[in-house]
């Protein structure tokens, strides 16, 4: 992995109690994982959906009705979720997820959140069990959720109730406190941890050690306190570790 490129990461993530600009992040880390060689059209794709976005939210004014406008943009610009080749690891990389228009429920989400945000409106992420969910405070009500893998439709509490059910095994009730509890919003640098688990996981079972170990290191860069991951780091061979 080229250190510039690590280095530019770690100036971005900051401090281990400080907010991540998630997109961003996912757009660096993309590029340390690929040494660079990103898609060449990225910086014009981004310019023109960000464009896009704050077109389609023209005339409306409610938060739900701008992240709808956001998600029907992507709907008909045909971004979904890659469930044929669910394991393909541009999945994770965004700049290959806006190539491509395809991606895993938490590429798609941050996608999403990022889009709105460029309109004013704040999503946020739900680590929801088995899956990856984005939704919108609703001041004391329960939120609006979205699933922007599945083209981007509105969940009711009831089909959620019946997601964590046929993750979890046992039943929920759409107004219970356990439902609500896994409809929290996600910090940003556990998103991004989330992501690149997803991708450390991918390339150990393809057997990609120096992934791996990439993977480590930004994940120490992350996690700067987190004496575990130092550990796995130290452990991959020919590996210095780059925090002493």
């Amino acid at each position: 992995m080229r250190m510039d490129l690590l280095q530019r990461f770690a100036d971005l993530v900051g401090p281990a109690d400080a907010a991540v600009p998630l997109f961003d992040a996912s757009l660096l880390f993309a590029a340390a994982l690929q040494d660079g060689d990103v898609w060449v059209e990225i910086q014009q794709a981004r310019l023109e959906i960000e464009e896009a976005a704050h077109e389609a939210c023209q005339g409306f004014e409610a938060p739900a009705d701008i992240a709808e406008a956001v998600l029907s943009l992507l709907r008909r610009n045909h971004f979904t979720g890659n469930i044929e080749h669910y394991e393909d690891p541009r999945n994770s990389l965004m700049d290959r997820v806006i190539e491509r228009r395809l991606g895993l429920p938490i590429t798609l989400s941050v996608l999403a959140m990022h889009l709105c945000e460029c309109c004013g409106v704040e999503l946020f992420g739900v680590g929801f069990p088995g899956h990856f969910l984005v939704g919108l405070d609703l001041e004391g009500e329960a939120p609006r959720i979205w699933d922007p893998f599945r083209d981007g439709r509105a969940m009711s509490l009831d089909e959620l109730a019946g997601l964590y059910t046929s993750v979890v095994g046992h039943p929920v009730e759409a107004d219970s406190p356990q439902l609500l509890a896994a409809l929290a919003p996600s910090p940003s640098r556990l998103i991004l941890t989330r992501m690149l688990e997803n991708l450390r996981r991918h390339y150990g079972k393809a057997g990609e050690r120096e992934r791996v170990a990439d993977t480590l290191e930004l994940l120490a860069v992350l996690h700067p306190d987190v004496p575990r991951i130092r550990e796995l780091l130290a452990e991959q061979p020919g590996r210095r570790d780059l925090l002493n």
